[in-house]
C-alpha cells in the first residue's frame, strides 16, 4: 500500500471527525446556556429580540420585551445571554421590579425616545 493510498482514505476520516467534534462542541455550549438561564437575566432570541426573563419552564420562555409587554418563546430559541457593559450577566431581578408603566417614574435610558418635530409636516398641513 502506497502513502498515497493511504492519504486518500485518511484525509475523509479526519475531515469527518473534525465535523463531529465541532458539532459536539456546540451542542455541549447550547446546553450550558440552557442550564444558565435564569429570572432577571436579558437575552438575545435566534430571531435578534432583545427580552428580559420573566418566567421560564421546560419549554417556554416568558420575556418582557418594554414595560408591561411579554412575549412567550421556545426556549430553545434563546441563542444567548446579554452581557452587561462590565462584561457581567445580568443579575437576576425579581419580576415584579422589572416593569414600571408609569413613563414619569421610568429612568431616561428606558423611555422611548420622542419624535422630532417635523416643522415642514406642519406648514404643508396648513396648506392644504
Amino acid at each position: 500500500m502506497k502513502l498515497t493510498d493511504l492519504l486518500i482514505f485518511a484525509l475523509p476520516v479526519i475531515l469527518l471527525v473534525f465535523l463531529f467534534q465541532s458539532q459536539r462542541k456546540r451542542q455541549r455550549t447550547f446546553s450550558a446556556l440552557q442550564d444558565r438561564l435564569s429570572v432577571g437575566q436579558e437575552v438575545l432570541t435566534t430571531a435578534g429580540l432583545y427580552g428580559r426573563i420573566v418566567s421560564l419552564d421546560e419549554r417556554v420562555v416568558v420575556l418582557e420585551t418594554g414595560p408591561g409587554q411579554t412575549v412567550r418563546w421556545d426556549r430553545r430559541a434563546i441563542a444567548s445571554v446579554v452581557p452587561r457593559s462590565d462584561g457581567t450577566t445580568a443579575p437576576p431581578v425579581l419580576p415584579d421590579t422589572m416593569s414600571d408603566t408609569n413613563p414619569d417614574t421610568m429612568p431616561d435610558q428606558t423611555r422611548a425616545p420622542e419624535p422630532p418635530a417635523d416643522p415642514a409636516s406642519d406648514t404643508r398641513n396648513d396648506e392644504k
